[in-house]
């Protein structure tokens, strides 16, 4: 009975002794894993923290780069400030002194205040601090011009608001203050003439047809700025009295490729025609181009000619513009149907330039100089 025992204690010994050992390999292979989780939680970390590092460090470089140009800007700030306050001390020494100037030989005591007292003027310009200027041994600023007139100059840009020239200058000496005001750029402000805002007009169609270049456009633009101001009417009694004698201004209006005339009175327009002809009439006909008028050119031309430069001898007038009478006995223009024409011929008719740019005048030349070298 003993041995049996025996044999069981055996096998239970040898049970236990196979649990321990399963246990203990299942404990180590826990450890082992354990082990190598932490080796790779550890290798995450120091990956983690060399991207860190790496990131703080592109961090700081940039900042210091930035903190670099702020610095330079900030430097660079610092010296134009200094050199601004430079030049306005400069400045400002320059426009608490007098100025002399040696005009011509005639010698002017101003301030720079006065000089530049009008913008977009030559004086303006020269003694805006842009530029160095040399004076001569005495301090004066030499500008080659006429110095009889500059006093006018002078007294203008002292007083410009209330600035009158004096009536005691003969033509001759208006002529010459009028070439001195133009070339400081004062003329319009100086000596304003009635028909400012007609030369402008000039100007411009001049300007523009030396741009087009062509012999046609040169011609007409010429043409057209001299008669910029003309009077129109019948010799003998033959208008009616609201178209006879009217003086007519050129405009800035352009109508079928023509500049547009206005009658002083404001009731009437002279512009090109739908039919390619001069006419005369309302405002909505005016802004339509319709070739209905009162009056009209019977010349046809592609060229879009000046009123002055159109036959005398063609100027036809309808019942409103005529006097009845006259109307009754004059001749009529031929009509295109079997119907008896509202037209008749206007006799001895005149037009007077009355105002228009002269050749010397800036544009006008050069206008004329384009015209001589087409035609050489």
């Amino acid at each position: 009975p003993q041995q049996p025992q025996g044999a069981a204690g055996e096998r239970r010994e040898a049970l236990c002794g196979s649990l321990y050992e399963s246990v203990k390999e299942s404990l180590d292979e826990g450890f082992r894993e354990l082990e190598q989780e932490n080796q790779r939680a550890e290798q995450e970390r120091a990956r983690l923290l060399a991207e860190a590092r790496k990131a703080a460090a592109k961090v700081m470089k940039d900042a210091e780069m930035q903190a670099e140009e702020l610095r330079r800007d900030l430097d660079e700030g610092r010296a134009a400030l200094e050199r601004e306050r430079a030049a306005m001390e400069e400045a400002h020494t320059f426009q608490t002194n007098k100025v002399l100037l040696n005009v011509g030989g005639h010698r002017f005591e101003t301030s720079r205040q006065t000089l530049v007292s009008v913008p977009d003027t030559y004086l303006a310009s020269l003694f805006s601090g842009r530029f160095e200027l040399a004076s001569d041994a005495e301090g004066a600023y030499f500008i080659d011009r006429d110095g009889a007139h500059f006093r006018h100059v002078l007294n203008f840009l002292r007083d410009s608001g209330s600035f009158k020239l004096s009536s005691d200058l003969t033509e001759s000496q208006r002529d010459e203050l009028r070439v001195e005001a133009t070339f400081f750029g004062l003329l319009d402000l100086m000596m304003p003439g009635p028909y400012q805002t007609q030369e402008r007009v000039g100007q411009s169609l001049l300007r523009g047809a030396c741009v087009d270049g062509t012999r046609r456009a040169l011609k007409t633009a010429v043409a057209q700025a001299r008669a910029l101001v003309f009077e129109m009417g019948s010799t003998t009694p033959f208008l009616a009295e609201e178209v006879q004698d009217l003086r007519w201004v050129i405009t800035d209006r352009v109508v079928n490729g023509s500049p547009v005339w206005a009658a002083v009175d404001g009731e009437r327009f002279m512009y090109r025609g739908g039919k390619q002809q001069m006419t005369i009439s309302d405002e909505s006909d005016c802004a339509e181009g319709s070739a209905s008028g009162v009056m009209y050119n019977a010349e046809k031309t592609v060229d879009v000619a000046a009123p002055t430069e159109l036959p005398s001898d063609k100027w036809a007038s309808s019942p409103p513009a005529t006097l009845p009478l006259q109307y009754a006995s004059a001749d009529r223009l031929e009509s295109a149907t079997t119907a008896r024409s509202p037209w008749v011929f206007v006799p001895e008719m005149r037009i007077t330039a009355v105002h228009g740019l002269d050749d010397g005048e800036p544009a006008m030349a050069a206008a004329l100089r384009q015209l001589a070298a087409l035609a050489a």
